[in-house]
């Protein structure tokens, strides 16, 4: 493996093509000899995000393709080969069948970006760093037996990779421009479970009894407080709907299941599908709110916050499998309700706390008829 720092890169200056000048730093990863060589000339990319906590681990795993790990923020270790330190703006070159892997470093982890070349055998829908090789691939490949909690994980994404043809995710994820109208609708809609999530994790905190879980559901909380404020500011007294019975009544279920649940059901509801749903539908939104920090502050939290769900679960020596996945399942389908009825109002569905419409009676029969 290869470490190259992106400071070694020659800076682009200007774009000649059309004489304007560029701003900020750019680099073309292809003005480094060996980088360049390293790329191939054409191929499909299979790509990642990667966040490690400090002292968390991708164990070394060999994959039969060559890949690239961009560290976009942090530091941590590269493990397999000669182990080495990287920093934020390093690109780690992998060739074909090395060992590799990464730990977060102290204090603030790692972020990522992998990279693999799907022509060259590698598969889009399996995670580019921590892939296990498929059969009949390299023979000393590492293996680790899948734990209960894994196999929680992968129905989670399962879950996760149906509510990409959510209506609403289907709306923000369409390219299509939408109209100042559509996008204040959506903010409307989208405030009200924002304020309901802040009762969500209070609840949760007043119900838990567990000290570890309490603490981090007190630590999520602090995270949290005032986005839906933040939110709020975004549509100013605009805001519309202010309500509606079909948001408020699956928002309540959770409140209720904070009551109900157990600590382990908590953990999966609130760490494993909302804040799973809420990394892919408010980083998707980006791209409907440039600019906007409301959704480019969860990009990058919500991820961090199913990984403190996923901790705490690890610390419990026996799950009851058949409780969470129904919880699992349950939670998924109340967020696809939810998130269904969003995007019903942003396309200007009527609000369900409007007085329904009342069809204007018949006509009275003429004199000297009788009506069929």
């Amino acid at each position: 493996m290869r470490v190259i720092n992106t400071a070694n890169i020659p800076a682009i200056e200007s774009l000649k093509s059309d004489e304007r000048a560029l701003l900020g730093l750019f680099k073309d990863f292809r003005n480094h000899a060996e980088i360049s060589e390293f790329l191939p000339e054409s191929c499909r990319l299979s790509l990642r995000w990667v966040r490690l906590q400090a002292a968390q681990t991708l164990e070394p795993q060999q994959l039969p393709v060559r890949g690239m790990v961009i560290v976009t923020d942090g530091s941590g270790d590269l493990l397999g080969g000669v182990p080495s330190r990287v920093h934020a703006g390093d690109i780690v070159l992998i060739p074909p069948g090395a060992l590799h892997g990464l730990i977060g470093g102290s204090p603030a982890g790692l972020s990522a970006i992998s990279v693999h070349f799907e022509g060259e055998g590698a598969r889009w829908d399996t995670p580019c760093l921590c892939a296990a090789s498929e059969s009949g691939g390299l023979p000393d490949a590492p293996s680790r037996a899948v734990s209960p909690l894994d196999h929680l994980v992968e129905e989670n994404e399962a879950h996760a990779r149906e509510f990409l043809q959510n209506p609403l995710m289907q709306l923000v994820r369409s390219g299509v421009d939408l109209s100042d109208d559509v996008k204040l609708r959506m903010l409307g809609a989208l405030q009200i479970w924002s304020d309901a999530f802040q009762r969500v994790l209070c609840a949760r905190i007043v119900f838990e009894s567990h000290p570890r879980a309490k603490k981090i559901a007190e630590d999520h909380l602090l995270d949290e407080v005032g986005h839906n404020r933040r939110l709020a500011r975004m549509h100013g007294s605009s805001r519309h709907p202010s309500w509606d019975r079909g948001i408020a009544a699956a928002s309540s279920w959770f409140v209720e299941k904070m009551g109900s649940a157990s600590t382990e059901e908590r953990a999966v509801l609130v760490h494993f599908v909302i804040e799973r749903c809420a990394d892919l539908l408010l980083t998707a939104s980006q791209r409907v709110f440039p600019g906007a920090d409301y959704f480019s502050i969860h990009a990058q939290v919500d991820a961090d916050h199913f990984q403190l769900g996923y901790d705490l679960l690890k610390t419990f020596p026996r799950l009851d499998l058949p409780a969470l996945r129904a919880a699992l399942t349950e939670g998924w389908q109340m967020m696809n309700m939810l998130c269904h009825r969003i995007s019903d109002i942003a396309v200007g569905a009527p609000p369900h706390h409007a007085p329904p419409h009342h069809a204007p009676p018949p006509p009275s029969p003429r004199a000297g008829t009788w009506p069929s």
